[in-house]
């Protein structure tokens, strides 16, 4: 094959250039094989074409079924095909809209067409992650950025992309989506040239030399939502349905596209068959559902409904918190394990109207001893002032750690343990017994506060600390424990509250039922009024024409109480 000499044919080589080009924008699965050497599974070809040719695509994909990494490709496809364009990677959280722009990462050291492309490489800073691509002749370069969403989208208001993704949907609040996203895409891709090419269809039509039927309108401006599946209630279902019903009226030619993918649907192997199998040892059928079957729930049927947790987030004006706020008061809720694969749960619940979730953490494999150094710690950051643990499964060892001042830190000694009155230390302790009785109480007791909104829970948090977005996985992590719960009856109509599978975690559960009741135990302690035992009898001045009357009442007792006569019983 002859060698060309590409600046005596620069017409051929940008003919052919121009031609590649239109081929890949018209077949992005080939260009993902030839440009970024990504093979994808049947299932995820469908979802990519979608993703590039609509505009407004929801999928809702099985855990491990890859939209993180979809929406990296996609990405980088977008940027490399089409010069100047700006793409916008958005998620609940920004440690999620990292994830990615680490898929984006791994492209950039696989492909080296798309390393060519690239200005330099891709840069991670505190609270924003890019890539930039290199100019061409005619249009600035091509920009991928990863933002933090902030307070109401205070962070990304202001910005433009051609294309936004978002990760974890149903995570994302709707009025952020409608206000804040969906106008971040407001702007066209080289609109002067948008607004020529419309004047001049207009004018083929007016002249009746072309139908409207002749165009095919292509929109620079997209959003691509993925998420795992999740509740009914949750704005995305309305989404969806809004997509369903405007694919149905456009008679098959939409810009609309809406997708379930159960884990089912992807290629055998795809998955390890044995993480599927202990996923479905562990997690609740409601999780399962969600994470692996793509399923959108109406609603839990546990004694915690899925509404009412929702309803004690949506709204929430504050996150997750490292140390306690001056002049409030903290109670901490302690479910300690028994050693070997168990878990330790610590709630922390700040005092006030409502009361407020404010720390959560699971310790898993952890000794007594770092037991105890977990709450010293705890007590340290935050004003505790109550502190309610479990008596049973490590309880008591724990207790005694805590009571000797365990790496000399100040005693925290039990309330009810007489052997320490008169030592030096903070007496906040409380043992609790967790009898049938007990349960059922302190159960009816959160219940009661979630119903009513007097305990919330944090909102997803708005900085980019990706210690505090880590943290905040553990309150997913007690939601789901929640929801687990369930109530059965014995034939002597004594309640059992548990999870329907053996070996299922509830620490944190049994450390929020904990916390909870002790709030409220505290409450009803605050309201009681103390009986003060009045003397009875009857009293009357001295004098004339005096009559007797209730000592309580006479106003008459004082230091000059000589003035007055008593009578031990009343006169007729």
């Amino acid at each position: 094959m002859a060698n060309i000499d590409i600046y005596e044919n620069i017409d051929l080589v940008m003919d052919q250039g121009i031609s590649m080009i239109k081929y890949y924008r018209n077949d992005p699965i080939m260009a993902a094989y030839d440009l970024l050497g990504v093979d994808l599974a049947p299932i995820q070809r469908i979802l990519l074409r979608d993703m590039w040719f609509k505009n407004f695509t929801i999928s809702i994909v099985s855990r491990g079924g890859g939209k993180t990494f979809l929406l990296g490709v996609n990405a980088v496809l977008h940027a490399l095909l089409y010069p100047g364009y700006r793409v916008g990677l958005i998620s609940a959280s920004f440690r999620q809209s990292k994830m990615i722009f680490l898929e984006v990462e791994k492209l950039y050291q696989r492909a080296p067409i798309l390393r060519e492309a690239c200005e330099k490489k891709p840069v991670r800073g505190s609270d924003t992650c890019y890539l930039k691509f290199k100019a061409t002749d005619t249009s600035n370069g091509s920009f991928i950025e990863a933002l933090p969403i902030g307070v109401d989208g205070a962070k990304i208001r202001g910005s433009r992309f051609y294309l936004i993704e978002v990760d974890e949907l149903a995570q994302v609040p709707p009025q952020i989506v409608d206000m804040v996203l969906r106008p971040m895409a407001s702007v066209s891709l080289e609109p002067m040239q948008k607004v020529r090419e419309r004047e001049r269809q207009d004018s083929l039509i007016a002249q009746g030399l072309a139908t409207k039927e002749d165009f095919t309108e292509e929109s620079a401006n997209k959003m691509v939502m993925t998420s795992s599946g999740y509740f009914k209630f949750n704005h995305m279902w309305n989404r969806m349905k809004s997509y369903w019903h405007a694919m149905d009226e456009s008679g098959g030619i939409t810009k609309y596209a809406v997708h379930q993918v159960p884990y089912q649907l992807l290629p055998k192997a795809f998955l390890d068959e044995e993480n599927i199998k202990e996923a479905h040892r562990t997690m609740s059928t409601i999780e399962f559902a969600m994470e692996y079957e793509a399923v959108m729930i109406s609603d839990s049927d546990g004694f915690f409904k899925a509404s009412t947790l929702e309803a004690c987030t949506i709204g929430s004006k504050f996150s997750i918190q490292f140390t306690g706020t001056s002049g409030k008061t903290y109670v901490l809720g302690v479910d300690p394990n028994q050693g070997g694969s168990a878990a330790c749960g610590l709630i922390v619940i700040e005092v006030g109207t409502p009361h407020k979730i404010v720390y959560v953490k699971e310790l898993k494999k952890k000794t007594t001893q770092g037991m105890v150094m977990a709450v010293q710690d705890l007590v340290d950051s935050f004003n505790i002032t109550r502190i309610f643990m479990d008596s049973q499964g490590g309880g008591k060892p724990v207790r005694d750690l805590l009571q000797e001042g365990y790496n000399s830190h100040e005693p925290i000694l039990d309330m009810d343990d007489e052997t320490t009155l008169g030592t030096k230390g903070k007496r906040i302790l409380q043992l609790i017994n967790p009898t049938t009785s007990w349960i059922n109480d302190a159960n009816f007791d959160t219940l009661a506060l979630f119903e009513h909104r007097e305990l919330i829970f944090p909102a997803l948090p708005t900085s980019a600390d990706p210690i505090a977005e880590k943290l905040y996985e553990q309150v997913k992590k007690l939601k789901f424990q929640l929801l687990n719960i369930v109530v059965t009856q014995t034939s002597r109509g004594v309640r059992h509250f548990d999870t329907p599978k053996k070996g299922q975690n509830k620490d944190l559960y049994s450390a929020t039922i904990l916390a909870a009741w002790g709030v409220r135990e505290m409450v009803r302690e605050g309201q009681e009024v103390e009986k003060v035992l009045h003397g009875d009898g009857y009293i009357r001045n001295r004098q004339a024409g005096a009559r007797f009357g209730p000592i309580a009442s006479s106003g008459m007792i004082s230091e000059r109480h000589l003035e007055g006569a008593v009578l031990p019983k009343k006169v007729n």
